[in-house]
């Protein structure tokens, strides 16, 4: 079995350590995270993790084959520079990081080291992806429209409730957090994609948006984002190819339907009951490809740094109230 440090102990970390135990390719051993209560919950939950007392003890000392970066943003270069520098494969959250050129440097750096790498871009394993675009290259229906809609009614998420370092501008927000993988889906399916106009709001200087609409295009199709937070109304992460005829909406993150004058409500095109959990255990299906120098759908430094950059390049636009 591949062998996975995790650096970072939060939410995300815990979902590594969740889908990995019944995935036959891998096993965390290690562990690495400020703190203490996170690390408390990891060893109550999975004794058989060693939780060590620094990230460079973490990488150096637990014989891994693959480091997880699963930290906040602001720590992301410096982490993944001490995998590089440990002759480690790198799996990294993303963004790079929170400095366009920083990013640059690192995913040079990364791709000169020569080692496996891939950014946690969601979209990049998901089934509904894959259908997706296998549907739109053969449904005969060209695409007229993509429509964006995502709300939060809480920022951060219930479930990311305790990390305040998403409420500020500095490496937070939800066009980082949650946004980004739109970005990348709609490179993934459309190819490069071209700011027209974008604007939005954040209540003070420091603090995150709470608001951001933006007009896009990609392959001369007309791209339209609007992401807000706030109210009583469920959140919403959905995301509507349109043709002429056929509507494919990517809803609820791994949710597909198709929307057609015979199923005008939607008709779900995936098998899989639970699709979240198929998604997961199909990011580890394509790691355990890429670590094996095997062809598979994970997204390079470089793919994330082009992502990063249309983010930002969004987030400029973004005034305070």
């Amino acid at each position: 079995m591949l062998k996975i440090c995790v650096l970072g102990l939060g939410a995300v970390g815990q979902r590594m350590l969740e889908q990995t135990l019944t995935h036959k390719a891998f096993q965390v051993v290690a562990g690495f995270d400020l703190s203490e209560t996170a690390v408390q919950q990891t060893l109550g939950k999975y004794p058989f993790v060693t939780c060590y007392a620094s990230a460079q003890q973490a990488v150096a000392q637990s014989n891994c084959d693959l480091v997880y970066v699963a930290t906040p943003p602001l720590h992301h270069s410096d982490l993944v520079r001490l995998a590089i520098a440990h002759n480690k494969a790198v799996f990294c959250e993303k963004p790079l990081g929170v400095d366009v050129a920083d990013s640059a440097a690192l995913a040079t750096e990364m791709k000169a080291s020569k080692l496996p790498q891939a950014v946690n871009f969601v979209f990049a394993s998901a089934p509904a992806v894959h259908r997706l675009q296998h549907d739109l290259a053969h449904a005969g229906d060209a695409l007229q429209h993509v429509h964006i809609r995502l709300h939060f009614h809480q920022w951060p998420r219930p479930f990311q409730a305790h990390a305040q370092w998403l409420t500020e501008a500095e490496q937070g927000g939800f066009m980082r957090e949650v946004g980004s993988h739109f970005v990348y889906l709609l490179q993934r399916v459309l190819g490069p994609l071209h700011i027209d106009a974008a604007q939005g709001l954040r209540p003070r200087a420091q603090a995150a948006e709470t608001q951001l609409s933006a007009l896009l295009h990609a392959a001369e199709v007309p791209v339209t984002l609007v992401a807000t937070t706030g109210g009583d109304s469920r959140d919403t992460v959905r995301a509507s190819f349109i043709g002429a005829h056929t509507e494919w909406r990517l809803d609820n993150w791994y949710e597909l339907l198709r929307l057609d004058k015979d199923h005008p409500s939607g008709l779900n095109v995936l098998d899989h009951a639970d699709q979240r959990t198929a998604t997961y255990q199909a990011q580890l299906n394509q790691l355990a490809s890429l670590m094996r120098n095997e062809p598979h759908s994970l997204p390079s430094f470089d793919h994330a740094l082009s992502v990063q950059r249309t983010v930002e390049a969004l987030l400029a636009k973004v005034s305070t109230a």
